[in-house]
């Protein structure tokens, strides 16, 4: 699939009398649910939430498949190979205060990697913005030096998805997490314009509509009109503080 031109892109603030982590809230749902705590999840727990959910979205065949963000491969060969693992797209170690924070509990905020991407990722802050300058290319799956701290390089194709599980987690649950990387504060726009003009993937958002199924709760950049958030310049100084 073509990388979107992403120039022209409408970025501009628009304001609202209710607060917008009160609009954004009740776009997910509303109450929000008593997740499980991580640390209690078993290995069945883990793989009910995320790779089942994973494996009920793929739809074998162009476009449709779900893919492991950083390997990209299919969830029908991680599951035979027997090689999942949980990600959390802002890695846990981002948590503030004494460990009790919710937001590592809330299988929206997750995707299904392999184990060996998942611990070279780390908890290295990601790039998931489309490179700006022709000199900042780096490869997928690599680590690299951007403003002065390591950064975990994604392929391009998953970056906007990746970047839809990282804006919902840090909107639903800006009080918990410590500030993005300097990096991902300077190319803010970046990111929300990439996630704004790449498309949404079918299992992307059939992942969405299944916890929309089980939890009342979903990811609001995935359900219709999208834009009220992206065009949010309150919005974006929330995902961004």
């Amino acid at each position: 699939m073509p990388i979107p031109n992403l120039h022209l892109l409408n970025l501009n603030g628009q304001t609202s009398k209710r607060s917008t982590t009160e609009r954004w809230l009740n776009a997910c749902g509303a109450n929000r649910p008593n997740f499980k705590s991580w640390k209690s999840l078993s290995s069945n727990d883990k793989k009910r939430l995320m790779h089942a959910v994973a494996a009920e979205a793929d739809e074998d065949g162009e476009n449709g498949s779900y893919v492991t963000p950083y390997s990209q491969i299919d969830i029908d060969d991680v599951l035979e190979r027997r090689i999942w693992s949980v990600e959390h797209v802002v890695p846990r170690s981002f948590e503030l205060g004494n460990g009790s924070a919710s937001f590592k509990n809330d299988p929206n905020g997750w995707t299904t990697a392999t184990q060996s991407a998942n611990s070279r990722r780390s908890n290295y802050p990601l790039m998931l913005w489309q490179n700006p300058k022709a000199g900042q290319m780096a490869l997928p799956n690599t680590l690299v030096i951007i403003e002065g701290e390591i950064h975990y390089v994604p392929p391009i194709e998953q970056r906007a998805r990746l970047a839809r599980k990282w804006m919902y987690t840090r909107c639903s649950y800006s009080g918990q997490l410590k500030p993005p990387s300097l990096a991902q504060k300077k190319y803010a726009s970046h990111i929300v314009a990439l996630a704004k003009a790449y498309p949404i993937q079918p299992a992307e958002k059939k992942v969405n509509a299944i916890y929309q199924e089980m939890f009342g709760w979903s990811n609001p950049l995935l359900k219709p009109n999208p834009e009220e958030w992206y065009d949010s310049a309150e919005w974006r100084n929330t995902v961004f503080r």
